[in-house]
């Protein structure tokens, strides 16, 4: 439903943060304490201090354990040691610190060094990929962390999908995740997909019974979903970043929502949603100031968000002129708003 609102990056609308949610996710000390880069440098930090300060974090914040379907298994052994390539069995020399896991399958490999040690090294990018293809194992990704670094390599290529230093790991945690995330490693397409505003502020612990007021919101595409409810999608920077955010909303609602378009367009628009595909593109024309609360978990074939659900509509506005232009990729068969108007020699 949302696939093809996805990826419009210039498409957004600045959606409020708390101050306090923001200085969580950009504080350093959130995940790493008082740990610093000079100390990791350190003679004193070895490659044990590399796994509990500062691979057990990561791992711990990506959802990952012990228990559970995302789970961790520490030194995984083999039964048969080697890979046989024809007649020729070739010895696998590590055993890497974290098998990353799902439902008990194998996802990812993760081998931990000491910060003397370069992440880059082909010997230990040998090392760590013998052991991602081997028969037991069967990951698609591998990766390496010496604490001051961390890099992620395809089994399919030498060049590094990610590779990030230690002062950025906060900074950039979304492209960790991007990377590391169990939906993301077991679907790689989704990584080409934005991050999504419900889980994101979910997940700092807001509470689902409280209110979240967005002023002066841009709606890009509404569907109906069924005789009684409506979604609309768009996109929008939360802490410097692009995401995704989705709206449900009863169909009561859909004229609340349309009042600032002009009346022709109004009826337009609503017409386009009662009729097959049974959606249509604002494209960023329609401006409005919501209150709304979050939904639940939605989990589709290649995707999981949670919506906000609308409670109320204080305000809502056309904007005939939209910075950036209109979105792509929208199907030919599905209404855009911008067609069915004309800009004024004078802008108005």
């Amino acid at each position: 439903m949302r696939g093809w609102t996805t990826g419009h990056k210039q498409f957004t609308s600045k959606l409020p943060s708390t101050s306090p949610a923001e200085a969580l996710l950009r504080s350093p000390k959130d995940m790493f304490g008082h740990l610093t880069l000079d100390f990791i440098k350190s003679p004193d930090f070895k490659e044990d201090s590399v796994r509990e300060l500062v691979i057990l974090p990561i791992l711990n914040r990506l959802g990952y354990s012990a228990m559970g379907e995302a789970g961790v298994k520490r030194s995984k052994t083999l039964q048969h040691p080697f890979i046989r390539v024809g007649t020729t069995n070739h010895p696998v020399n590590i055993i890497p610190d974290y098998t990353l896991c799902y439902k008990e399958k194998p996802i990812f490999i993760l081998d931990a060094k000491s910060p003397s040690q370069d992440v880059l090294d082909p010997k230990h990018l040998q090392q760590a990929y013998s052991y991602a293809i081997h028969p037991e194992v069967k990951t698609r990704e591998f990766g390496l962390c010496n604490g001051s670094h961390l890099a992620v390599f395809s089994i399919d290529s030498s060049t590094p999908l990610l590779h990030l230093g230690f002062q950025d790991f906060e900074e950039k945690w979304q492209e960790i995740e991007k990377a590391l995330l169990p939906d993301n490693l077991l679907n790689p397409v989704l990584r080409q997909y934005q991050p999504d505003f419900g889980m994101k502020i979910a997940r700092l612990g807001v509470p689902r019974s409280s209110s979240i007021h967005l002023p002066g919101v841009r709606l890009n595409t509404f569907a109906k979903l069924d005789e009684e409810n409506y979604m609309v999608a768009t996109a929008c920077d939360f802490l410097d970043e692009p995401h995704m955010v989705s709206f449900d909303f009863p169909a009561e609602m859909l004229e609340s929502l349309l009042e600032g378009l002009p009346e022709q367009l109004r009826d337009e628009f609503s017409a386009a949603l009662r009729k097959f595909p049974f959606q249509a593109c604002a494209g960023l024309h329609l401006e409005v100031d919501l209150k709304t609360r979050l939904g639940d978990l939605q989990i589709c074939e290649m995707e999981q968000f949670i919506p906000l659900i609308i409670e109320e509509v204080s305000g809502s506005r056309f904007v005939p002129i939209v910075e950036n232009g209109e979105p792509e990729g929208i199907p030919p068969h599905v209404y855009q708003l911008h067609k069915h108007f004309k800009i004024a020699p004078n802008g108005e």
